[in-house]
Formats: structure tokens, sequence, C-alpha cells
């Protein structure tokens, strides 16, 4: 019996997934942050490795019956990251076990689609884009921040709402359902009430969250400045894809994008409707979906490709099994 472990560290939790070459899960196990901008070096590699030995220990097997490890990890994002993490986090962990160590967004697109191939957008309270072709060549667009370029995120979007209050507020724009929507999150009396509550920072903005949330419930109930919100968001996540598929010579062939992250489970369909437009543009035979599965178990599938090929059988069986895995660990594996 071949054994497989996929490990996928954020930035909130670690989950690791302990599978067999048939499909059925063996072993879970959870843990805190495994990213290390979070806390720090010492800490996400404790939380790594609790994660890990909880999935040994709840399969009974050992590292060494390991065949592959597929790692998705948060905060990988440049090569000295790579290097630095494989030193000090992953080589004393896995010692010489084989593995494929990536990004999380490209767990992310591994378990979204049942393809080796596509790109994935993941959009909640940050946003990046990857991509990988038939050949297996990959490109990463985004995922370093606002600071360094990227425009939609859970977290901007939210704001923009905000800041939309307050110009309603100023009467620089006209009245927005924004406003009623973020006094009643607030349970302020009123927009003044809020104002001078957030502006005397007797408030945090972490009382609001998620904001993101609002502006999609806004836009869905007809609101028109929460609608040009999510258009202006849609529209860059889509030049984000386009820029993907570019640079992966994609134009002339069918590839889903996997529609990952918060921001696109809100009730408003404007955003991924402006993103769409702008992706089919460029690239008409590109289909949108909604991941299949949690990025964890796509960083399973990644360990489980190291040496064989995932066929129907094997999803059937990993997508069946996953069910019991669910009401097993009280976990979601499967997106919904």
């Amino acid at each position: 019996m071949k054994y497989y472990l996929g490990l996928d560290a954020g930035g909130t939790k670690t989950f690791c997934l302990v599978g067999t070459a048939d499909g059925t899960i063996k072993g879970f196990g959870r843990a805190g942050a495994g990213n290390y901008e979070v806390r720090g070096v010492a800490p996400a590699a404790d939380e790594n490795r609790k994660a890990v030995q909880t999935a040994l220990h709840d399969a009974g097997v050992t590292l060494s019956d390991i065949s592959g490890i597929g790692m998705g990890i948060a905060g990988a994002d440049l090569p000295e990251d790579y290097e630095m993490l494989e030193r000090e986090m992953y080589t004393p962990l896995f010692g010489s076990t084989p593995r494929v160590f990536r990004n999380d967004s490209m767990a992310g697109l591994r378990g979204g689609t049942r393809n080796p191939y596509g790109i994935v957008i993941a959009c909640g309270t940050g946003c990046v884009c990857a991509g990988r072709d038939r050949s297996g060549k990959e490109v990463r667009v985004g995922g370093l921040g606002s600071e360094f370029g990227d425009q939609c995120s859970g977290g901007g979007l939210g704001e923009e709402g905000l800041r939309a209050v307050w110009q309603a507020r100023e009467e620089v724009i006209p009245p927005t359902l924004l406003t009623r929507k973020f006094i009643e999150r607030s349970g302020c009396r009123d927009v003044e009430e809020l104002f001078h509550k957030l502006y005397r920072r007797q408030m945090d903005y972490s009382e609001l969250q998620p904001m993101a949330k609002l502006v999609a419930d806004a836009a869905f109930e007809g609101d028109p400045v929460s609608c040009d919100i999510l258009e202006r968001g849609g529209r860059y996540l889509g030049a984000m894809v386009n820029a993907a598929a570019r640079k992966l010579d994609m134009a002339h062939e069918a590839f889903e994008v996997v529609m990952a992250g918060s921001v696109f489970k809100g009730a408003s369909p404007v955003l991924a409707d402006a993103m769409r437009t702008v992706i089919h543009r460029e690239y008409p035979l590109a289909i949108t979906v909604m991941p299949s599965f949690e990025p964890v178990v796509g960083a399973l599938l990644m360990g489980m490709e190291m040496d064989l090929t995932v066929d129907e059988n094997t999803y059937r069986r990993l997508s069946d099994d996953l069910d019991n895995a669910e009401t097993r660990y009280g976990v979601k594996f499967k997106s919904e």
C-alpha cells in the first residue's frame, strides 16, 4: 500500500491529509497558522509539525511510509522564500521524503479542477492568480499585496465600501445602501455615531468585518455604488487571469478558471460577471468554475501525482471518501 501526504499551510490554519493511491483518506491533522509571515518561522514550523504528526498518527503510519508529499504553502512567494523555508522548516520536518513544494495558490488550483492544468484566481483576504499548462509550465500573477500592485481583495472591497459611506455622508456621491448596511453591522444609531466612533478610535475596523460581504449584499439589492465597486474589482481579477493565460499561451484552447476564495461566495454575481467578460474578450474558450475540493486535497493530489496518474476511478473514490472524512473530522474538504 502506497501512502501520500498533502499539506496546506495558511495564515489562519494548517491542514494535513494522508491518503492512499486509490483515493482513500487515512488520516487528518490540523493546527494553527503555518505561514511564517504571521508569527515567525519557529512558531510556523511548530504548527506544520503538529498537523503532519497528527495526520500520520491518525493514519497509523510513519513518515517512512509516505511515497510523496504535496505542499501548498502560504508565504512561499519568492525563490529565496523557498530556500529559507526548505532549510528552516521542511528539510527538518520531512528529510529526504520526495515532495513537490509550491505556493498555496497551486494547491488551490489542483484541488479546484480535475484537470492537472488550468488557472486559479483566488480572492479572499488577498488575491493571487496562478496557472499551469498541459506541459507543466507554471506561472503566478500578483499575490504580494496592494503595495505591489494587487487591486482587488476582500479587504480592499470592504474598504472601498466604507469609503463610499463617508463620501455619501459628505454628499460627494449620491446616497448608498451601504450606509445602512454599515450602521447595522456596527450597532450604531446613525452614520454620525459610526463616523465619530471610528474617527476617535473608539471602534476598531475589525468589528465591521467581513465588510466585503456588506458590499456584495448591497449590490445584490441593486445599490449602484456597490455594483460599481464589484465591477471594478471583477475587471481587475479578469485582467490577472488574462495575464496568466497570456504567459502560458492558452489563447486557442479550452481551460478552466477556478474561482476560489470568499469573495466569489458573495450574494451578488456582478464581480464574477465582470471578470468573465474581461476573460472572454481575450479567451473565449475559458470556463469559469467553482472549486471541486479544498486546497489540502489539492496538495494531496500533487503528492500522489509524483509517481502515479490520478484517473477517474481515483477521483470517484476520493470524492466518496471525502464525504466520510468530513463527517469523521468535522471539516469541509469538498468546496461548497
